[in-house]
């Protein structure tokens, strides 16, 4: 079992040897197109979005204000 070791390590080496052939050259990525989405959201719907989500903090406020006693409507 022990007779053939040493000839079995000399004819393979352990390691791969780095090959020349090999280029590592980084490709041109493609030009990316600004497409003018948000979220897939066309500025409309941003605007529209932004102003539900301004009246719902308004809402939110004036709520926590007449619950807290610190502000009323009549």
């Amino acid at each position: 079992m022990f007779d053939d070791l040493r000839q079995l390590t000399d004819d393979e080496p352990l390691f791969d040897s780095p090959k020349a052939e090999q280029s590592f050259e980084a490709e041109a990525p493609e030009p990316r197109v600004p497409r003018g989405y948000f979220l897939g959201m066309t500025p409309g719907q941003r605007f529209l979005l932004s102003l539900l989500l301004l009246g719902t903090v308004v809402i939110l406020g004036l709520m926590c204000l007449m619950v807290t006693g610190k502000v009323f409507l009549f």
